[in-house]
């Protein structure tokens, strides 16, 4: 029997987008001084997990409610994480006008 193993697997076309929300959920979480570790027991995933999901040079797909529960534990509105990183104006404009 000859499988196609394109069919077999899903294709990753949104690889890039994986990528980029763990850069954002890095970028976030040293932004509120956590390690990774202490935001992983937050969430209620591994270590391990966040940190290939942090990874840009791996692409970790992940559930929304995974996304949800980061944005929540770090206080960051989901929609930060599909923005471009803030600059330095824009991060004092996140502590005090957007919470």
């Amino acid at each position: 029997m000859n499988v196609d193993i394109e069919s077999t697997y899903p294709s990753f076309e949104n690889r890039d987008l994986y990528v980029e929300l763990g850069e954002h959920i890095a970028f976030y979480r040293k932004r509120a001084n956590l390690k990774q570790r202490e935001l992983a027991e937050r969430v209620k995933i591994s270590r391990a997990y966040l940190s290939r999901i942090e990874t840009p040079n791996t692409s970790q797909s992940f559930s929304l409610e995974i996304l949800f529960n980061i944005s929540r534990e770090l206080n960051v509105p989901l929609k930060y994480f599909f923005e471009p990183f803030p600059g330095p104006q824009k991060s004092m404009s996140l502590k005090d006008n957007d919470f």
